[in-house]
């Protein structure tokens, strides 16, 4: 069987802070004109009402932020392979660039040569 207990001052305070709340709230939107006098279910549990309203509201702007962040990060990604592909061919293009044989094709027109003969192996005799 229940016993019997004595109310506390702080269950007093909460219920009347709880009962202002849900006046305040009914006064705003007029919920017992919505529900009716009779059904005060959704008067009573305003304040668990509220709060998950509020997870809900959080929990949607986490999540475009999380879809905004995997897009930035796709367009990162598709930037870096762009970058990579260009590095890759001014890469290819430096190397053929480099080549005596390209070197050599564009140092005719300025009136130098480059040495045509191969060049020879010197060979140094042990015990000088």
């Amino acid at each position: 069987m229940a016993q019997n207990t004595f109310r506390t001052q702080k269950t007093i305070a909460r219920q009347k802070r709880k009962n202002r709340l849900t006046e305040l709230v009914n006064n705003f939107i007029g919920l017992d004109r919505l529900f009716g006098e009779n059904n005060s279910w959704p008067i009573r549990n305003i304040d668990r009402i509220l709060w998950i309203t509020f997870l809900l509201i959080i929990y949607i702007g986490l999540n475009h932020n999380a879809e905004r962040l995997v897009r930035r990060t796709q367009r990162t990604k598709t930037e870096v392979d762009e970058l990579r592909a260009q590095y890759t061919t001014l890469q290819a293009e430096f190397m053929r660039k480099g080549k005596q044989s390209e070197l050599s094709k564009r140092m005719t027109p300025l009136g130098l040569t480059g040495g045509q003969t191969p060049p020879r192996k010197l060979i140094v005799a042990d015990g000088l």
